[in-house]
């Protein structure tokens, strides 16, 4: 009988930030960890991205069940994408509050959620040749777990998103007697996260953090906006402490804020919150003395609450002169210029706008830094270690980490690229499975390569259309011809630039005939982006839109 073999096959969350999901494969079973979506750099109708899952749609049948470990968006946002497209759905696992959230987003897609179990801190599940335990971490969220993967060539085990953050107010600490019993056992892989690699030491607390916003509040003598990740019930709970400690009732701006809410009561959080809370459409019959308003996009998404209202434009709140908006969050790495432009708006309404450039101890990480990851390491001792979630630059710090640690088999991957775990023995890479990023338009549906490239094409250079009609014997022009451009600059709206066209059209149409190279629509549309190009530089798409009539 040959020897066990564990393959480690990451789908997401390796050379990049967000999207993490990966299997383990042990012999003809699979095990799913996270299932999470990332966001677009870009404004082509794309809502979501999520790994590329063909490597699962092609195995289907084999997959044992999908394990979550926190209700991040970047581990659970893509479970309702996976989950449509497969004929048997196999059983999730998550935390009770990521299990809330889980269920709350498979209700948005029409999806049932009999499949989802709960597994609580300190529970194991029987998965054929993998037996999971869920281990306390602390993190950003609540209930969030790592994960003891016990399978036939040891213990995997994966961090998950953590921090040793010794002050959680609405949750859960790290188990650190847990993970060095763990150690003591004997650890064959770690896998951890490496996100906050170039962070020396973390700084802050959540607890820290609640009581900087306590400082800036008390004083505040008029309304005040706080800016914060929805999915921060430790902030959620301590906003709620300081409305109550200063008189002030508390409103959720914002579709996201309000589903974390109502998750986290319904997992026993925020319990003494109800009687401060108060509807958005109650906002303007409240002194402003006398509220917190807790926003949701504090990355200055277009939509989001926070946006609107540095915008003037929120139909429930409009901010005055003294108003004090305290952004709670670090500007996630891309959104630099969206989240200054908001704030310079918020400044022209002669709002006091508060961040961490001007009071640092608003916010603090939810990722451990290189002293916490040294530690993790320090206390699982593993056999070999693989880094997880980031880019390669982040992977091969935290490998460097490792070894310098006395970790000696590290092996830094990135989506697609396997990795075979013997049971004895050095790990190996194998060669690659399909993978990449699926992209979801706005409205549900997947956007393919090529509607992607055509969307691009027409924000980059804009669109013409021609449209006429054709006899179909003769090229004598019946109907015709119409010219439209959107997007093109000196061309747009000038009747002159529109005749031009027209006549060339009409050129290209009475000098077509049976002996010329091209069909006459791509006559028509090759001369029209030539001589819009020769007008503006540009070479536009031209769509043309022939009839043939007898």
């Amino acid at each position: 009988m040959s020897d066990p073999i564990v393959r480690f096959v990451p789908l997401g969350g390796l050379g990049e930030i967000g999207m993490n999901c990966f299997a383990l494969e042990c012999g003809e079973r699979i095990l799913v960890v996270d299932c999470g979506m990332g966001f677009p750099d870009d404004d082509l109708g794309v809502d979501v991205l999520h790994p590329d899952f063909s490597w699962l749609y092609e195995r289907e049948d084999r997959i044992e069940a999908i394990f979550i470990t926190h209700g991040h968006e970047d581990h659970i946002g893509a479970l309702p994408y996976l989950i449509r497209n497969l004929k048997k759905v196999p059983r999730v696992f998550a935390p009770p509050h990521a299990s809330a959230l889980i269920r709350e987003r498979f209700a948005d897609h029409e999806l049932d959620s009999d499949c989802i179990v709960e597994t609580p801190v300190g529970s194991r599940t029987e998965l054929g040749p993998f037996s999971v335990e869920s281990v306390a971490v602390a993190h950003s969220i609540i209930d969030a777990t790592a994960l003891a993967i016990d399978t036939p060539v040891g213990t995997i085990f994966h961090t998950g998103d953590f921090d040793l953050d010794s002050c959680q107010p609405a949750g859960h600490l790290t188990d650190a007697l847990r993970l060095e019993a763990l150690g003591q056992r004997g650890i064959r892989v770690l896998l951890s996260d490496s996100t906050n690699i170039d962070t020396p030491v973390r700084k802050g607390s959540e607890q820290g953090v609640i009581e900087a916003l306590e400082r800036l509040i008390m004083p505040a003598k008029n309304r005040v906006v706080v800016g914060l990740f929805s999915s921060n019930v430790h902030r959620l709970d301590g906003i709620f402490r300081i409305a109550k400690k200063t008189g002030r009732k508390v409103s959720l701006l914002g579709r996201s804020l309000t589903k974390h809410y109502a998750a986290a009561r319904a997992v026993g959080q925020l319990q003494n919150s109800e009687s401060l809370l108060v509807g958005p459409e109650q906002i303007t019959g409240l002194p402003r003395d006398k509220l917190i308003v807790l926003a949701g996009g504090s990355q200055g998404e277009a939509a989001s609450s926070l946006r609107r209202l540095s915008l003037d434009t929120h139909q429930s709140l409009r901010l005055e002169e003294g108003d004090m908006v305290i952004l709670s969050s670090r500007v996630i790495p891309g959104n630099e210029r969206e989240v200054f432009t908001m704030q310079n708006d918020l400044l022209r309404l002669g709002v006091d706008v508060r961040s961490r450039l001007t009071d640092p101890d608003v916010h603090t990480s939810g990722h451990a830094g290189r002293s916490e990851q040294a530690q993790m390491i320090e206390w699982l001792r593993p056999d070999a270690f693989i880094p997880v979630h980031g880019t390669l630059h982040h992977m091969r710090k935290h490998r460097d980490l490792a070894l310098e640690l006395g970790v000696p088999d590290t092996v830094v991957v990135e989506n697609g690229t396997p990795v075979r775990i013997p049971k004895a023995g050095p790990l190996s890479v194998e060669r690659p499975v399909r993978h990449g990023i699926t992209r979801i338009a706005i409205g549900g549906e997947e956007l393919d390569a090529e509607t992607r490239r055509r969307r691009q094409d027409l924000g980059r250079s804009g669109v013409a259309v021609v449209a006429l009609a054709v006899g179909e014997k003769r090229n004598r022009i019946e109907f015709g011809p119409t010219f439209s451009a959107f997007g093109i600059p000196t061309v747009d709206g000038d009747a002159s630039a529109k005749r031009a066209v027209r006549r060339e059209v009409e050129r290209v149409v009475s000098e077509h005939n049976s002996r010329s190279a091209l069909p006459l629509e791509e006559s028509i549309r090759r001369a029209v982006r030539r001589m819009i190009q020769d007008w503006t530089g540009t070479r536009p798409v031209v769509e043309v839109h022939l009839d043939r009539v007898r």
